[in-house]
């Protein structure tokens, strides 16, 4: 009987490794042939795989900055109301002082940026490099507190094919209906940016430029530029200076001068490399003057141009 044994578990080794042999041919051998039949997509398709599409670039928070007045009754009516039609968006309100903290915190390895940011004494300029501040560290969008929401939601804004390759969101101010003898410029009071935007990086180091030119021409301290000596605030930190120093950058990109008439008379978004372009009617409806036989899309924005920035010191009204 003890010498049967060792046959006994011979047969079986064996009869294991028969079967699984015939279990690899089986169940490896429908694979092999459904690889070879053509049907199926040719390219990898992510939504054939369970897979959501990629999330957008941009965070969903809205920045402001209020001044020493703080917030007025109508501001705070169009705030509420923008982030009611966006629950999913949260709101960050600036102070100077908080503006001030959040620039040391966040730019420590550019000394030359906090240092020249915390010694300018006009409010408009301090505004106007914020916003470019924030939206490069942080992302987000940013909106004037004199700017409403339109009806269609912000998710929205971006073209859904586009949400994951935009990384900066800009809207002609003057585009359409106003000849061709005239300097385009993006606005200033909606922008919307995912975070270490490189074009926005250009806008900042030319802000700095500026102001380093201005402070050897007058050859007096950050502290003691005024508006006089800065010339005109939408050229030097506002509407123009957001928009030539996007287009060199994207120029710089493209190794390439960009081509105007591709971009203006826009009647839909263009896409330039990570920058989407919206039309007039997006942001600055009441801007443009559209023929009545174009089909133009909604106005995602209203500017009620409160100006609380317009005293003769750069400050509020």
């Amino acid at each position: 009987m003890l010498a049967q044994g060792p046959k006994f578990t011979r047969f079986s080794k064996t009869s294991i490794f028969i079967l699984l042999c015939l279990f690899f041919i089986l169940y490896h051998q429908p694979i092999r042939q459904a690889q070879a039949t053509p049907e199926g997509p040719s390219v990898y398709d992510p939504f054939r795989e369970g897979l959501q599409p990629a999330l957008p670039r941009i965070p969903e928070k809205i920045w402001y900055k209020v001044g020493p007045k703080g917030l007025s009754d109508q501001s705070h009516e169009w705030l509420h109301d923008c982030l009611h039609k966006n629950p999913a968006h949260r709101a960050q309100i600036m102070t100077d002082d908080t503006g001030d903290q959040y620039v040391q915190q966040n730019y420590g390895d550019r000394p030359d940026i906090v240092d020249t940011y915390l010694s300018l004494t006009v409010p408009i300029l301090k505004a106007d490099f914020l916003r470019y501040l924030l939206l490069f560290a942080e992302g987000g969008i940013w909106a004037d507190l004199d700017v409403s929401c339109g009806d269609v939601p912000i998710r929205e804004w971006i073209p859904e094919t586009l949400r994951a390759k935009a990384g900066l969101v800009v809207g002609w101010e003057f585009d359409v209906g106003w000849g061709e003898n005239f300097i385009r410029q993006f606005e200033s009071w909606t922008i919307m940016a995912a975070p270490g935007s490189p074009h926005l990086l250009m806008v900042i180091d030319d802000i700095m430029d500026g102001i380093r030119q201005k402070t050897e021409e007058y050859q007096v301290p950050v502290s003691e530029l005024t508006l006089d000596m800065v010339g005109n605030v939408i050229d030097f930190t506002g509407p123009r200076r957001l928009t030539d120093g996007v287009l060199k950058s994207l120029e710089l990109a493209r190794n390439e001068t960009i081509d105007m008439a591709s971009i203006s008379n826009l009647l839909e978004p263009v896409m330039l490399e990570d920058v989407l372009i919206l039309p007039g009617y997006s942001f600055a409806a009441s801007s443009n003057r559209y023929d009545n036989e174009n089909v133009i899309g909604p106005s995602l924005v209203q500017h009620h141009y409160a100006g609380s920035w317009r005293n003769h010191n750069g400050g509020e009204g």
